[in-house]
């Protein structure tokens, strides 16, 4: 099992030297720092590999994790990595593996120096269809950064409601009753305009967003993201809540 973990990073990080998934020359390495090739050593030693994906290359039992530290962040990832069954309760998670928080710093260089190789631009190399209950629907990296983005607030809005940065719909469906991690956010529009007293729907929204912990829904737990602040720009998050406001 030990030399098949070693032949599986020893292919992975030849085949980025030769330029996988592109031509020979274009995707060269990036120089590795001290703290990623640690987290290199927590990610094998821990098995990560047994399950995840890098690039395609590795177990498919879970999520490709190529581009995880940009779409998610570190601090999101941090507490997933400390208390995974809080993200996903009832279903599935993965095992607490009890890292150090300098494993966990260590590991997440690793995946962000991962996200940052030439390759990564290239990856995946097709259009993926995901369906789901929030109607799920992300693009290549290629494709979502050519600024192709609707003309109108409440289409960007949802565009980005179903893509990273923001891909909301990973744990929000926009079909009655239907419950992925969060609620569903059928007639949110309404439901926020009477929360709090004294309060627009806008400025419940834009709380939610920014402060997720300050509404928590009865029934459920406080698990959404903390750093959206951070990973989306203020016309992002205006989009958004655009197109909340839609959602009567």
């Amino acid at each position: 099992m030990r030399g098949a973990r070693l032949f599986f990073f020893a292919c992975l990080l030849v085949s980025f030297a030769l330029g996988l998934p592109g031509a020979a020359g274009t995707l060269a390495t990036r120089p590795m720092s001290l703290s990623a090739g640690n987290g290199l050593a927590v990610w094998y030693a821990n098995g990560c590999e047994g399950c995840h994906t890098l690039y395609g290359q590795g177990a498919a039992f879970a999520p490709d994790l190529t581009h995880i530290f940009n779409v998610r962040g570190p601090d999101y990832l941090r507490e997933f990595l400390a208390n995974p069954s809080a993200f996903y309760p009832s279903q599935r998670h993965m095992p607490v593996f009890g890292l150090t928080a300098s494993e966990t710093d260590n590991l997440l260089a690793f995946l962000q120096w991962m996200g940052e190789q030439n390759a990564a631009e290239k990856w995946p190399p097709r259009l993926l269809n995901v369906l789901g209950g929030g109607g799920l629907d992300t693009v290549s990296v290629e494709d979502a950064t050519r600024g192709t983005l609707p003309e109108d607030p409440v289409g960007r809005g949802e565009y980005w409601f179903k893509r990273p940065p923001a891909i909301c719909a990973t744990c929000h469906a926009l079909t009655p009753d239907v419950v992925i991690i969060g609620p569903s956010l059928v007639g949110v529009a309404s439901r926020a305009a009477s929360r709090v007293s004294g309060q627009t729907a806008e400025q419940y929204l834009r709380e939610s967003i920014l402060n997720p912990s300050a509404y928590i829904v009865e029934g459920f737990e406080d698990v959404m993201m903390k750093n959206f602040g951070q990973q989306l720009t203020a016309e992002q998050i205006n989009d958004i809540i655009a197109f909340l406001l839609t959602l009567e």
